[in-house]
């Protein structure tokens, strides 16, 4: 093996590895606000050059690449394979806090937000979706926990600290590896898990997330992957869904019990609009973020009444129209997003929700619900894009959407 840095060895253009599975171990530094890391990364690739993403925060301390020549840049790695078949790459480094790493200001801990890149090696294009094994170890006598995507398959003790294991079985998108470290209390029902930092039981939340999970599974017409779901509370400002899993402020938490139901259900709402049903491209991220509002407004109509779905989208008409006065409008569909943080912003959040609310109107409800759940069904474990979501519509109305598609969503 050979390590190159900042600059290229070989012209040929890199493409994306077929991952399949990734395997990290994190032991967090917390005097430091420091992590050090062990990866694994299996694929699938032919011969020539595969480039992975890191931010400039991740460095390397060791590799081990059988199978071809690294090339490592402050954002990139380049792997040239020698040839075609399954492939293993191994790094070592430490990851410091940078965009998508969050440490607490006020208490030990901090958590991680969709740029999994930050803490790990990775192909973070939503095109890509992988299985992941994460180990945490925690000092044992921190008293702190750790929650992350998946089930919590095992937890121990050793002379090493407290490890948490946890498996997410079923491939998703690496934005969806996002996890917390902080002083939390774990309680349990069959179907739900809730890390707060209090010791109570916390019923008043388990029955409102219930609520809310029976709602969007009748619209969705499909049951989650993962029977069990985890919200945590934690000390920071993050709203961050995961795969079987919400990172939420801990004030969050009263909200929830005092019958404030939004945030909550959004995040749920990710489960199926995000998890389950994957977008292919940062181009259609309302997908996400716009059917999830727009199916807690929806939520909030059966919860408190239709004034309150219409105030929901008074608000967010109310937005849209701020956001077209500041020049900042843009088609839903949108191919001109670089990345994912181009992506972010409230265009496909706000946008997305009132198309989804005039769909809602012109088809009617019986057309429009059964779209939906057509749309879900038919692509749950699959990725996505507008024209998936269109055909779904069409087929379940039995209307042709194509003008008002042209019109509200690619222009």
């Amino acid at each position: 093996m050979r390590l190159a840095f900042l600059f290229l060895l070989v012209t040929v253009n890199p493409t994306q590895a077929q991952i399949t599975h990734y395997k990290v171990k994190l032991t967090p530094d917390l005097d430091h606000q420091l992590l050090h890391a062990e990866e694994t990364i299996e694929f699938h690739h032919d011969a020539g050059n595969v480039e992975l993403q890191k931010q400039s925060g991740i460095q390397l301390l060791k590799t081990k690449s059988p199978d071809g020549e690294l090339t490592i840049a402050d954002e990139s790695i380049t792997l040239r394979l020698r040839h075609n078949g399954k492939h293993l790459l191994h790094f070592e480094y430490t990851a410091a806090q940078h965009r998508g790493i969050k440490w607490f200001a006020d208490q030990p801990g901090f958590d991680t937000a969709f740029y999994c890149d930050t803490w790990m090696i990775c192909d973070n294009s939503p095109a890509q979706r992988a299985t992941l094994t994460l180990e945490i170890v925690l000092p044992a006598s921190s008293g702190m926990a750790a929650v992350g995507p998946g089930r919590l398959k095992k937890q121990w003790h050793d002379a090493k600290g407290e490890h948490f294991l946890f498996e997410q079985n079923n491939p998703v998108q690496t934005y969806l590896f996002s996890f917390g470290v902080a002083k939390l209390i774990r309680s349990t029902t069959q179907s739900f898990v809730i890390y707060a930092l209090d010791a109570s039981i916390h019923q008043a939340a388990f029955s409102k997330t219930a609520e809310a999970l029976a709602f969007l599974r009748s619209k969705a017409g499909v049951d989650l992957a993962d029977a069990q779901y985890t919200q945590a509370f934690l000390p920071g400002p993050i709203e961050q869904e995961a795969a079987g899993l919400a990172l939420l402020p801990a004030n969050y938490l009263a909200d929830l019990e005092n019958d404030q139901v939004s945030d909550m259900t959004h995040e749920l709402a990710h489960q199926w609009w995000g998890v389950l049903v994957g977008i292919r491209s940062w181009s259609d991220f309302w997908l996400n973020e716009g059917m999830a509002d727009f199916m807690t407004d929806a939520y909030l109509e059966l919860h408190n009444g239709k004034a309150a779905y219409d105030q929901q989208i008074a608000a967010a008409q109310e937005q849209m129209n701020k956001l077209r006065a500041e020049g900042r409008d843009r088609p839903l569909h949108w191919e001109a997003w670089k990345d994912a943080h181009e992506a972010l912003g409230r265009i496909p959040y706000v946008k997305g929700a009132l198309f989804l609310d005039r769909l809602r109107k012109e088809l009617g409800e019986e057309n429009f619900w059964r779209g939906i759940q057509l749309y879900t069904t038919r692509n749950a474990n699959r990725l996505v894009d507008a024209q998936d979501f269109q055909q779904a519509m069409e087929e379940a109305s039995n209307h042709d959407l194509k003008s008002l598609f042209n019109e509200a969503v690619y222009h």
